[in-house]
């Protein structure tokens, strides 16, 4: 009697591995398909509800017609997207409909900021800005980055950098991080004004938390109390070298700046970076420099428009270095600047 019931038993056993198995199977193929419907959900919502990304849905049309048949390169008024080779291997990139759709999504979005930094900042770059998207980039999946192509010239006698292009790589899973993309292509409108660092990284974190609602540096309470300094009694904004580093005071540096630029604004009105870009454009003093320019030219512009000396606001936030420049000074200093780099180069 053990031995026949042994084998319906070891029947039964088999039986149930099959069907586990092909449970197993079904529910993969039912997450993998789910993954999917989810992912075009996304797009889907942030196609029809720009309001969900940035300030509003932008004024221009995107449809099909904006992407390449094989839906690897699009183009819009103002931007390019292309799939690298790598992100075409993937199965969410493998057929055209998905990238076709990808692709209108992120221009809709990308114009939508276009739209909001020429609203706040004044900002109206005259060349496009190319966007490749990527698996891995330099070897990595969790950085992006952002190359300025410049040109070289004299015009009206004096010595000129301009900017031909925009170049940014990202891999896709920092485009995806609504933060990340945001604060990223804001630097690709900064990036042509030479301005300091911290005033870079203070508009990027402000476009990133109060319009795009995906900021991780939250402001400051007060200036003045939560201001840092080296050991030299200088603010610590003062000598950032930019979003790379890494160190403890990065995430100070982040929160502050953002915090002295949202500041200004609340003071002077929402226009108040739109005239100080215009008087640097119509300056084209920054096209002259051949690396940042110092705080203390910024304040410059910063006094113009606002129309009192801000000199001492930012020496009371212990900015030791800045001090109170007429136009000629900067013209000087410039000049100076560039002969000296150019006599290195000899």
């Amino acid at each position: 009697m053990k031995e026949k019931n042994r084998r319906p038993l070891t029947g039964t056993f088999w039986c149930v591995i099959l069907m586990l198995l092909v449970a197993a199977l079904v529910l993969n193929g039912c997450t993998a398909l789910e993954e999917a419907r989810q992912r075009r959900e996304k797009r889907l919502l942030e196609k029809r509800n720009a309001n969900s990304l940035m300030l509003k849905r932008p004024k221009s049309e995107i449809t099909d017609d904006n992407i390449t048949p094989d839906a690897s390169f699009g183009e819009s008024d103002h931007y390019t997207i292309k799939f690298a080779e790598d992100l075409l291997q993937l199965p969410a990139f493998d057929e055209v409909a998905e990238r076709n759709e990808f692709a209108i999504s992120a221009l809709i979005y990308m114009e939508s900021l276009y739209e909001a930094m020429h609203e706040h900042f004044g900002f109206h770059p005259k060349h496009k800005i190319h966007v490749t998207l990527h698996d891995m980039y330099r070897g990595s999946r969790l950085g992006a980055f952002t190359t300025t192509q410049y040109r070289f010239g004299i015009q009206n006698g004096r010595y000129e950098k301009l900017i031909s292009g925009i170049q940014m790589d990202f891999p896709m899973q920092m485009y995806e991080k609504q933060g990340v993309r945001v604060h990223e292509l804001t630097h690709a409108f900064t990036n042509i004004y030479y301005i300091p660092v911290w005033f870079s990284e203070g508009i990027a974190v402000l476009i990133q938390s109060e319009y795009a609602e995906g900021g991780l540096h939250p402001k400051y309470d007060s200036l003045k109390a939560d201001v840092r300094l080296d050991i030299n009694g200088e603010n610590e904004l003062e000598n950032w070298d930019g979003h790379t580093e890494n160190s403890p005071l990065t995430q100070w540096r982040y929160r502050y700046a953002y915090t002295l630029v949202a500041e200004l604004w609340k003071r002077y009105g929402n226009d108040f970076y739109i005239k100080v870009f215009e008087l640097m454009e119509a300056d084209g003093l920054h096209q002259q420099l051949e690396s940042l320019m110092p705080t203390s030219i910024l304040v410059y512009y910063f006094s113009q428009v606002a129309g009192e000396d801000l000199v001492p606001f930012f020496r009371e936030l212990h900015f030791i270095k800045v001090r109170r420049l007429t136009k000629e000074d900067i013209v000087k200093y410039i000049e100076a600047l560039n002969a000296e780099i150019q006599r290195r180069r000899e």
